[in-house]
């Protein structure tokens, strides 16, 4: 059953134990901060019923149930690149923000059918069936998972099982015959607090002697034992007028720290329990699905720099300038490199051979991450230089709307003639929010979400194949 996202609200009015600034949130899509990302997914839920994105975004499973598209598993390079584009238009349509919900999730669930099909064939155990129950129970019930992925890790320096304290890794505390308790933390988990799941995986490589935190599963956000703490949202709590923050006051991402506190997982839900062996390859594989989904939205959000950029440009009388030309070469690449390498890695896309699923070739997904993580920094450089200085200090809506000042500021800030005065200071509303509320936290994400630059560094090295350059090599040597 499809939900829209109304219904989708209401499922969040449950109980769960969430903190903002200290103080406990009684009811998430009702918190003066919390309902924006709140908001923010139920517009996914909204986008499986509009007509110019339904045929592409709704779908149905093989027992004839519709579903969305996103929660289909993938069988064909036409598959991944719809999802690609998919991912890329809800983007558009939450006004530049990746809206995660239903992504993230089957990001994981694409990764747990693979590893457990493996672990299943190799061990003889009987995790993959579970994940496929798990999967329909998602799908068919229409639900936003958040994904747990990585831990506190104390002293990096250390393994898991090295610690001072034995919780800075999520571990199994206790097993039952019904199930397993866990304990330990979660760090800047997108959505947690407006998920109505979690899929909690490794995020790393395991020795034998780490077998208690070889542990993957699903909980539901309100699981007894569970609480979120949320980071502040300055860049929220900062947009006091309802002409700033036009992106931020609409859709935004929050991130929590997930305490889990002897939290109690029912067997049916634990899909890897001590099989150290296959943590980094569970690790590995969610951070590829996940990279492919990445490179999909940060396509659409470099789309919103460029076209700001030139809109600004315009405005001041220096589109044609060459320094101005530059800069926007600058941003459209960093859009069109995302957009090729993400078609590329589904046309060059791998089968699975026991699940039958495709996955992204990682080598093209590694390259166009890589390309944003080390080349976002400067595009925003290049979008400042198109902008200039009113992006951080325009006057605010207030000042805007304060009927002394606002025929002051429209005549002082008029630029070309053939733009108003209003146009251009919301314009450089929109730039502030891109490089001052927002731009410190996506500044970090943009070189740090969905993996590190070292992450996919180590990626790159290991997928290129060399072999034909080290024979053209010998070949030269032996002339």
């Amino acid at each position: 059953m499809l939900r829209n996202g109304a219904q989708f609200l209401e499922g969040l009015v449950d109980g769960r134990r969430v903190y903002y600034r200290g103080e406990p949130v009684a009811d998430v899509t009702r918190h003066p901060i919390l309902q924006v990302p709140a908001r923010h997914s139920a517009l996914l839920f909204d986008l499986h019923f509009d007509p110019e994105l339904q045929a592409e975004l709704v779908t149905t499973d093989d027992t004839g149930e519709p579903i969305s598209t996103l929660y289909r598993s993938p069988t064909s390079t036409d598959d991944l690149l719809r999802r690609s584009r998919l991912i890329e238009a809800t983007t558009h349509r939450s006004r530049g923000v990746f809206n995660i919900a239903k992504v993230i999730g089957s990001d994981a669930l694409f990764a747990l059918h693979i590893v457990t099909a493996a672990l299943d064939r190799a061990r003889g155990t009987d995790y993959r069936r579970r994940v496929l129950e798990y999967h329909r129970y998602v799908a068919h019930g229409d639900r936003a998972v958040s994904v747990a992925q990585t831990d506190v890790k104390g002293d990096r320096s250390l393994r898991p099982h090295q610690q001072a304290d034995p919780d800075l890794y999520v571990r199994v505390r206790e097993r039952r015959s019904d199930g397993i308790v866990v304990r330990g933390a979660k760090a800047h988990i997108t959505q947690a607090q407006v998920a109505d799941e979690l899929i909690v995986i490794p995020c790393r490589s395991l020795s034998s002697e780490d077998a208690d935190y070889a542990v993957a599963f699903a909980v539901p956000a309100n699981a007894p034992g569970i609480t979120m703490v949320t980071r502040p949202m300055v860049e929220l709590e900062s947009a006091r007028h309802p002409l700033e923050g036009p992106r931020v006051r609409h859709n935004t991402l929050t991130e929590a720290l997930v305490v889990f506190d002897d939290v109690f997982v029912p067997w049916e839900r634990v899909f890897l329990a001590g099989e150290t062996e296959y943590a980094s390859r569970l690790a590995l594989t969610f951070a590829l699905w996940h990279r492919f989904s990445a490179i999909s939205y940060r396509a659409a959000q470099a789309d919103l720099m460029a076209a700001l950029a030139r809109e600004i440009a315009e405005a001041n009388g220096i589109a044609d300038k060459s320094h101005i030309r530059r800069n926007l070469v600058e941003l459209i690449l960093l859009a069109e490199v995302q957009r090729m390498a993400a078609h590329l890695a589904a046309y060059r896309c791998h089968a699975d051979p026991t699940t039958g699923l495709v996955y992204p070739d990682p080598l093209c997904v590694n390259l166009g991450k890589l390309y944003s993580n080390t080349h976002y920094l400067s595009a925003t450089q290049a979008f400042i230089d198109c902008a200039g200085g009113l992006a951080a200090t325009a006057p605010s809506g207030d000042d805007w709307a304060h009927p002394d000042l606002r025929p002051v500021l429209e005549k002082y800030l008029t630029g070309r003639a053939t733009v108003s005065g209003e146009r251009r200071f919301r314009l450089f509303l929109l730039a502030r929010e891109l490089v001052g509320l927002l731009g410190g936290y996506e500044n970090v994400t943009m070189v740090h979400a969905e993996g590190s630059i070292e992450a996919s560094v180590i990626e790159i090295l290991r997928g290129y194949d060399f072999s034909a350059g080290r024979r053209l090599v010998e070949a030269l040597l032996g002339d």
